[in-house]
């Protein structure tokens, strides 16, 4: 329960950011959905908000290969975190 929690609060911020631009183009909804899976599985409540920008931040690295802004990151998780509280 507390998984499918997390992945739905992380999709709707990080569709909501869109943060290569993807879902503006006309990519389909669930274009980042292997990096929100990635995100939801590394038990996000453990970390704080700048522990999770640079998990943000490296994930999106590791799967696409383009390094997000750390302060774009930042932002995206503290609304994640946010909404978990």
């Amino acid at each position: 329960m507390k998984y499918e929690s997390e992945l739905e609060t992380i999709s709707k911020y990080i569709n909501e950011w869109d943060p290569i631009g993807l879902l503006a183009g006309g990519a389909p909804p669930n274009e980042y959905s292997i990096e929100i899976r990635e995100l939801a599985a590394m038990n996000i409540s453990l970390l704080d908000e700048v522990e999770l920008a640079k998990l943000i931040q490296d994930v999106f690295l590791d799967f696409m290969g383009i390094k997000l802004r750390t302060l774009n990151c930042l932002d995206c998780a503290m609304k994640i975190k946010g909404s978990l509280k």
